[in-house]
């Protein structure tokens, strides 16, 4: 939806050669396409007049259209209409977009996203690529999203109202959210809570269970099947069936650090699972395993402001190590510094003590 990275595409126009469907797609399959693929095929499929129907990805269009929504995108026959929804190139990326027109401008028109902020800016009209005439969700058609109640849609938006909607929706989500943070950090939550421990079951993750991941921690981005590496084990915490939890262990060899080892990585468990104890359970199993691949230790990196994480890894035996490597800050996604801890504990030693 907004400048998505992967998209499904699937089917070919009647008059494509017998070569096209043999070797390069299957008819009926689908075809795993980055943003810049799904344009050129976009615009490749204008050319010939012929609709696109592709499963989008992104949240810039919720409720109205969702992340994983199949559109039929159509060549743009006659002028477009406030309150459609068009597939375009941005007008700064130059990239894929499909969003809602709302207002016609001197030059274009103004797109904007149900569920953004801000407008993506004046569209011209030779960048509108095409309009989307159908929406399908779970094999139904939705039509909340398109026909006339778009209009209606887009005046919402561009005044303002939409955003002040999305706003009180939200709240309730906030709030639960705000109090279940506040019961996991009570001493009593978690006691009751890792009684539920026992239901937790941990094992070594699979291929679906990568791609479930990433579809809940990066729902935007495309996944891509990654080869087997035999230095990284993954680890997947369940309880009742959902997935819970997420951790890897990791074998460095060579130079890659300046502590050559085993590293635990990506300790991951849900917000609405945490306070049960899963954090706990996944990092036995890598030390576990650990032990069992002959491991002297296992490192890990915290950051220094993760108080939390910092004494269930103390708990678990790790303790704090000198180091002047420069994986000890890390950038955050608002451009400051953070500052890491390097943790190490003893496996061996630690096998000895229980013993």
């Amino acid at each position: 939806m907004t400048e998505g990275e992967e998209s499904l595409a699937d089917g070919l126009p009647p008059e494509s050669p017998p070569g096209i469907a043999s070797a390069y797609a299957v008819r009926g399959g689908e075809l795993c396409l980055s943003n810049a693929g799904q344009l050129e095929l976009l615009l490749a499929m204008g050319e010939r007049g012929a609709p696109l129907r592709t499963m989008v990805r992104g949240f810039s269009m919720t409720p109205f259209l969702r992340d994983g929504d199949v559109l039929t995108i159509a060549p743009l026959k006659g002028k477009p209409r406030i309150g459609e929804v068009v597939a375009f190139r941005h007008p700064e990326s130059g990239r894929l977009a499909i969003h809602r027109l709302v207002l016609r401008t001197k030059k274009g028109w103004l797109a904007w996203g149900d569920n953004c902020p801000e407008p993506d800016g004046e569209i011209v009209s030779g960048d509108i690529l095409g309009r989307v005439i159908r929406a399908e969700r779970g094999g139904r058609r939705v039509h909340s999203a398109l026909g006339r109640g778009g209009a209606l849609i887009a005046f919402l938006n561009r005044t303002g109202v939409l955003a002040r909607f999305h706003l009180l929706r939200r709240l309730p989500c906030r709030a639960a959210s705000f109090l279940l943070r506040r019961l996991q950090g009570l001493s009593l939550y978690r006691m009751i809570g890792r009684r539920l421990a026992d239901r937790v079951c941990v094992s070594d993750a699979g291929e679906r269970d990568m791609e479930a991941l990433h579809r809940m921690v990066n729902p935007s981005a495309p996944y891509r099947r990654q080869a087997v590496n035999p230095n990284v084990v993954n680890f997947v915490a369940r309880l009742n069936g959902e997935m819970a939890g997420f951790v890897q262990l990791v074998h460095r060899t060579g130079d890659r650090s300046p502590h050559s080892g085993y590293w635990l990585f990506s300790m991951h468990v849900r917000g609405r699972y945490r306070g049960l104890g899963i954090g706990e359970k996944l990092a036995r199993c890598c030390l576990d395993r650990a032990g069992k691949k002959g491991a002297e230790a296992v490192f890990l990196w915290v950051s220094e402001n993760n108080g939390r994480a910092i004494s269930l890894y103390r708990k678990l035996g790790f303790f704090p190590v000198p180091s002047a490597s420069s994986e000890s800050s890390t950038t955050g996604a608002d451009g400051t510094i953070r500052r890491r801890i390097l943790m190490r504990k003893d496996v061996a030693l630690n096998d000895e003590n229980e013993r």
